[in-house]
């Protein structure tokens, strides 16, 4: 009775501790359920809130996770967008219960605070017997750089309690004495974000093999346990809907880019927030993935426990107290676990600070392991195994009194150090800044009619999300594809944009759907196809939308700058290059990126071209430097070329070498109107990588144009 009411008070405690914490980070008034403006700052939280917005206020499907209308005709799942799925399965249960404006995300935070300082505790307390000592100890974890930097950039992240409660299960209890807690823990990390799956699944395989060795247990009872795990995480993955997508659409190009650096430990900045960690140590200039993902400073009180606890270990006054310490095994085998892990978070490219050694890897290991290309966070539980292993010695190397007045000093030193990048994360999760927030009233009067908003560039990480999110929730939009997702059906992504284009040409319109223009090149587009149309055109908060039926609502600003949209000037006997990225380039619809470089790739079946000349220059002749997408499917690739509405040419193109190609295409005079010409490529096989198994990349290409010139015959 006495030790279960000493319990409660260190629970009440540690709650009370979690609760000044989520003061301090989010501020008074955005701890209430009910508001959500400080979630749409722009960042990571606008579209965990969004997504979970339209996950609420749709129907319950199969699976449960299931939330096409964020992300229409793209397929995603709530377990995609890092929104703490459990809790939104929860919320949406009882959502006759909460209003309309309604956040779980600050409860979410205070759940991760409590739970890190709960299982840190759990921990400290089984290997000491101490409970001041432990408490003091488990602050460490509370102030890990690692943890709180995570409380507002990936929300789901900040259930790293999860990995504290795999070295606690995993350090005091017999692996095949806790089936059941190791089961509960893969389905509960399953709900809440799938790289604490991963973690969780590789310690307990690990575990067991080396149990099984140890133990000789029984063969087939391992394989059964095995089998059953195996089952149950698929099966809840499956209802979770993280199949919502293709397996190779979570393959990606990422594996290295995101990993952890051999001097990341030291390094106490972060690019992605350009926040400093440390008042006393210098920033170390390493890769923005390195910083970002790799990102693992350990604090300097982190520090120099680290080398304090390694110079007890090694000095031989202090090896018989190390040897009192329980659960030597489970230490050892924790051991070698941190290797794998370190190892793994390297990965291939191992690097120390500017110097890398890339250890080469087939292309589809290379893209298997992409599927967890943010290897950096798997480091984490070497880390919180480090800080614990760490404080145990200290622990058993001095008395009491010692020992808790060392690690007293260490924390001090540690909060003294990491307060540089802490006071910069309190009340840091505000609501977008007012400069660049939405202001013209065209807002509200179109999101009171329009329930469906697109773009005319359906893809992941839509441009608009940041803005626009406080008016989808707040007018209750409907359906979306302005979205951001972790992971995207590419095919599906891909079909999408060609179903719109196609609609576009045939003049169609939906009714009750908002349409924001992606760039310059489609706005011509658009003005070519619907200019003499009942389409209204406007130009607000420098962003250009179209709604049908909508032509009167057009101020004179939108008219006066609408009539000024004309193609883009190419000057005689000059090569232009084609970039995606430039808003304003000579594209219409029909085309794709190039990973940021040179050149600019024709997707689909149609693709379009838009320029003017400064005069009539008489008939021309356009040079096209490009470079096919010829695959084993399609060794001739055939298009044909209109210019004007004209069929020009037909191009049956072979590839002969890797060098640059050119198409020459002769325009006569009598096709240019008003010095205007529109280049249409038909393309009639274009087939995607994804077809030939090159990569998970599923859009139809045809040509990758570099560069244009235009000169007179």
């Amino acid at each position: 009775m006495k030790k279960f009411f000493f319990d409660n008070k260190i629970n009440f405690l540690f709650l009370f501790i979690s609760f000044f914490c989520l003061i301090g980070i989010l501020g008074v008034e955005n701890i209430s359920f009910q508001n959500t403006n400080w979630l749409h700052d722009g960042d990571e939280s606008t579209y965990n809130q969004l997504s979970w917005y339209f996950f609420q206020n749709d129907i319950w499907r199969f699976p449960l996770g299931s939330n096409p209308n964020y992300g229409e005709e793209l397929s995603n799942s709530i377990v995609l967008t890092d929104s703490v799925p459990i809790l939104a399965f929860f919320f949406k249960l009882i959502k006759p219960f909460i209003q309309t404006n309604f956040q779980y995300f600050s409860f979410w935070y205070f759940i991760c605070f409590f739970l890190q300082l709960f299982f840190s505790y759990k921990i400290l307390k089984k290997f000491t017997d101490s409970i001041p000592y432990s408490i003091v100890g488990s602050l460490f974890f509370l102030f890990a750089p690692i943890f709180i930097y995570r409380i507002d950039y990936h929300v789901g992240l900040s259930a790293q309690w999860l990995l504290l409660s795999v070295l606690y299960l995993g350090l005091t209890h017999r692996i095949n004495k806790s089936k059941l807690l190791w089961i509960l823990l893969i389905v509960l990390s399953s709900l809440i974000f799938l790289y604490f799956t991963v973690t969780i699944l590789i310690v307990y395989s690990v575990l067991r093999m080396f149990n099984f060795y140890f133990e000789k247990e029984n063969f087939f009872e391992v394989v059964k346990d095995f089998f059953i795990i195996s089952v149950i995480t698929l099966l809840t993955l499956y209802i979770a809907g993280y199949f919502e997508i293709r397996f190779l659409d979570s393959m990606g190009l990422g594996f290295g880019n995101y990993k952890l650096n051999f001097l990341s430990i030291f390094d106490p900045v972060n690019s992605f927030h350009g926040i400093s960690w440390s008042w006393f140590l210098p920033d170390i200039e390493l890769s923005a993935g390195e910083e970002i993902e790799g990102f693992n400073y350990f604090g300097l009180g982190q520090w120099i426990m680290f080398l304090f606890a390694l110079f007890l270990f090694i000095n031989k006054n202090y090896k018989k107290k190390i040897l009192l310490i329980k659960n030597k095994r489970e230490i050892k085998i924790f051991l070698f676990i941190s290797f794998l892990f370190t190892f793994w978070a390297l990965s291939n490219k191992i690097s120390l600070g500017e110097y890398t050694l890339e250890i080469p890897i087939n292309e589809y290991m290379f893209a298997a392991l992409s599927l967890f290309k943010a290897t950096g966070r798997l480091f984490w539980i070497v880390t919180y195994f480090l800080m614990i292993l760490s404080l145990i010695i200290i622990y058993k190397c001095f008395d009491k009194k010692k020992s808790l007045l060392i690690i007293f000093l260490l924390l001090t030193i540690q909060i003294a150090d990491t307060s540089a990048g802490i006071k910069k994360k309190v009340y840091y999760n505000k609501p977008l800044d007012e400069t660049i927030k939405l202001k013209d009233q065209i807002w509200d009067d179109l999101f009171q009619r329009y329930k469906i908003v697109k773009t005319t560039y359906p893809i992941n990480w839509s441009r608009f999300v940041k803005y626009l999110a406080p008016y989808m929730e707040k007018y209750r939009i409907e359906k979306t594809n302005v979205f951001m997702s972790g992971r995207v059906n590419r095919k599906a992504a891909a079909e999408a944009r060609y179903d719109l284009y196609d609609n576009f040409r045939e003049k169609k319109l939906s009714p009750d759907t908002i349409y924001l223009v992606e760039s310059l090149g489609h706005l011509r587009h658009l003005k070519y196809l619907f200019n003499n149309e009942n389409v209204g055109f406007f130009f607000r908060d420098n962003i250009w939308l179209i709604a049908a039926n909508e032509k009167e609502l057009m101020s004179d600003n939108d008219k006066k700058i609408f009539k000024e949209i004309k193609p883009k000037l190419l000057q005689i006997n000059k090569i232009e290059n084609l970039y995606f990225e430039e808003d304003d380039n000579y594209y219409g619809f029909g085309w794709s990126h190039n990973f940021k470089k040179l050149g600019i790739w024709s997707e689909g079946a149609i693709s379009t071209l838009f320029f003017k000349t400064e005069k009539n220059y008489g008939s021309l002749k356009l040079e096209i430097f490009y470079n096919p997408h010829i695959t084993k499917k399609n060794d001739i690739l055939k298009f044909d070329v209109y210019v004007n509405n004209s069929l020009i040419k037909n191009i049956n193109l072979t590839k002969n070498n890797l060098q640059d190609e050119k198409i020459e295409i002769a325009i006569n005079e009598k096709f240019i109107t008003n010095n205007e010409i529109k280049i249409y490529f038909y393309f009639k096989n274009p087939v995607s990588p994804y077809e030939v198994f090159e990569s998970p990349d599923s859009r139809k290409l045809g040509i990758l144009v570099k560069n244009v010139k235009i000169s007179q015959i």
